[in-house]
């Protein structure tokens, strides 16, 4: 049985299941906008950060593609502008090199020109480019026209995690690792969350388990009209000699008759380019090939 300090009855105010990104910054907020506030948060792996936190391209979005006046855009425009703050002030790797939309074909150039309109309502003061312009920019890039959108960026993610989660503990956060969940309870007067290290009581809980979201929503009873079919990102890295191919996030304008944003190519934060992605069906919940990179 792991020990946790008690608080009247209770082993947290607040408990939080999940220790990624999204797991830890709301543990984060939560104890400092409530100081004094009790929150424990479990994770079922050895490390924190260790799923789609630690597993994706790293990439600081601007919110391009949302509707006008829409939560997504809002909260996306001002996720991007806290990131950097957060990075800067804590010594996280973040690059703001920015990102380009790039039309190939004159067809494409009426759906850049309704992107470059959605990004002047989302406020994120785009610039559009003509061909000469663009080779300019991206010398080793051909196309017709792109929009460059200044705000894109990205960051080391898993630091930024572990950060927050040494922020959260530093004012009285508990984190407690190895803690798969395997069952919880709720009542009227707080939560108990059985684990495969002990029996957790709190008065609220936070689930921010990513992938397995669905399977603890069942454990409370939620009634759950879907499920949670997961997707894998495969990616190319480039050999090291292309490490400089590319300034910017370089990116196509999207197909409106599919759900994805298309290959492009992204600059990562350990100073190499990937090229991707593709979309398969994985047949687990964590099945992202533990990290594998194919070499192009």
């Amino acid at each position: 049985m792991t020990t946790v300090q008690h608080h009247r009855g209770y082993d947290a105010d607040v408990l939080i299941v999940g220790g990624g990104i999204v797991g830890v910054s709301t543990a984060t907020q939560l104890i400092e906008r409530h100081p004094g506030l009790s929150v424990l948060l479990l994770e079922k792996e050895a490390s924190l950060a260790a799923h789609q936190s630690s597993h994706n391209s790293g990439v600081i979005h601007a919110g391009v593609y949302y509707a006008p006046g829409s939560l997504k855009a809002e909260f996306c425009r001002r996720g991007a502008a806290a990131t950097y703050e957060f990075a800067r002030r804590h010594d996280v790797r973040v690059e703001q090199c920015g990102k380009l939309i790039v039309a190939t074909e004159h067809v494409e150039i009426e759906r850049l020109n309704a992107l470059y309109a959605r990004c002047e309502q989302n406020r994120l003061e785009p610039q559009m480019l003509d061909e000469a312009a663009l080779r300019e920019l991206e010398p080793r890039i051909a196309g017709r026209a792109a929009i460059r959108v200044a705000s894109s960026g990205i960051a080391d993610y898993p630091g930024m995690t572990m950060t927050m989660a040494r922020l959260a503990q530093e004012q009285g956060a508990q984190i407690l690792l190895n803690q798969r969940v395997d069952a919880l309870h709720e009542d009227e007067n707080g939560i108990t969350v059985e684990t495969s290290g002990g029996r957790f009581r709190a008065k609220h809980a936070i689930v921010c388990a990513g992938l397995m979201a669905d399977r603890l929503a069942k454990m409370c009873n939620v009634d759950l009209d879907f499920r949670i079919v997961p997707f894998r990102g495969e990616y190319y890295r480039l050999p090291a000699s292309k490490n400089d191919i590319v300034k910017h996030l370089i990116y196509p304008v999207p197909d409106p008759e599919l759900p994805f944003l298309g290959v492009h190519l992204t600059r990562m934060i350990g100073g190499y380019i990937t090229v991707g992605p593709n979309a398969v069906l994985a047949l687990a919940r964590a099945g992202c090939d533990g990290g594998r990179q194919h070499g192009a």
